[in-house]
């Protein structure tokens, strides 16, 4: 039996890839992507088997790109995974902690790290990506310098963790979005996700929302996205439980139907349990 691959963007030990290992542990093989459309490519043309994809994070919220592409691919969402992001302060081996000065990474990670790195009086440096600055120091060492990456890029290029956790808030979650060409087996409970857009009229929203109330469907995220061919026209992304082979959920999709202009499921899929 082949092994499974999973694509992800990003450099090796970045946080989707620690998604991986978080949801398959050793059993699959981690493809890193440039891009999240390479993401896509590469599960359609069979590079890969599957797709790790993230979509939202807990403090930044939605992963915009990320639901763009949903839209212009048919791929079905297999699962979702929920990773805690750890941010780690790493140097070269034998660095101390009080030589630090500076810091390279994401600019989202150093935004999530800043009043802990003010404290610290250690000057935040933008970088393109947390993983990637983790490599490029391991390269080439520098003196005065660390990163913030996860503790998993500091094992993958042998840095050494000065300091755990320096994030300013300890609340802070990633979710995934497991892509494949397949339907996923069936395992409750369940989360379903779906696109639509309504026509512009009044009460046009509620009476889709409607459908998924008066059957006693519990709503678990809604988001709106400009439409790209049609200006102050959205498209809605929505969540819920319940699996669309359940007969209340079936009701609601086809009432959905008729009142939208538009309707694509992404999936239903296995929901995830908070990590610890």
């Amino acid at each position: 039996m082949s092994k499974t691959i999973v694509a992800f963007q990003g450099e090796p030990g970045a946080y989707s890839e620690q998604a991986i290992r978080q949801h398959y542990g050793t059993e699959a093989t981690a493809l890193p992507c440039r891009s999240f459309g390479e993401i896509f490519s590469a599960v359609q043309d069979g590079r890969s088997t599957l797709g790790m994809l993230p979509v939202e994070n807990s403090l930044a919220g939605t992963v915009i790109p990320a639901y763009d592409l949903l839209i212009d691919h048919d791929l079905r969402v297999q699962a979702e995974a929920i990773v805690r992001v750890e941010h780690c302060l790493m140097a070269s081996p034998g660095t101390k902690l009080d030589e630090i000065k500076r810091v390279k990474s994401h600019h989202q990670a150093l935004a999530q790290c800043e009043q802990t790195l003010h404290r610290m009086n250690i000057e935040p440096i933008n970088y393109y990506d947390t993983a990637g600055a983790a490599r490029d120091l391991a390269a080439n060492p520098e003196p005065e310098t660390a990163v913030i990456a996860s503790a998993l890029a500091a094992h993958t290029y042998n840095l050494e963790i000065l300091a755990r956790n320096v994030e300013d808030l300890d609340f802070n979650y990633t979710r995934f979005f497991v892509l494949g060409r397949s339907e996923p087996e069936r395992r409750d409970p369940s989360k379903t996700s779906i696109i639509f857009t309504t026509r512009h009229v009044p009460g046009a929203l509620y009476a889709v929302m409607r459908e998924l109330a008066e059957r006693d469907i519990n709503l678990t995220k809604i988001e709106s996205r400009p439409r790209r061919n049609r200006p102050w026209h959205y498209r809605f992304f929505v969540d819920f439980e319940g699996h669309e082979d359940d007969p209340s959920v079936q009701e609601a999709l086809l009432g959905i139907l008729k009142r939208s202009s538009f309707l694509k499921v992404l999936g239903s899929y296995p929901a995830a349990v908070m990590p610890e």
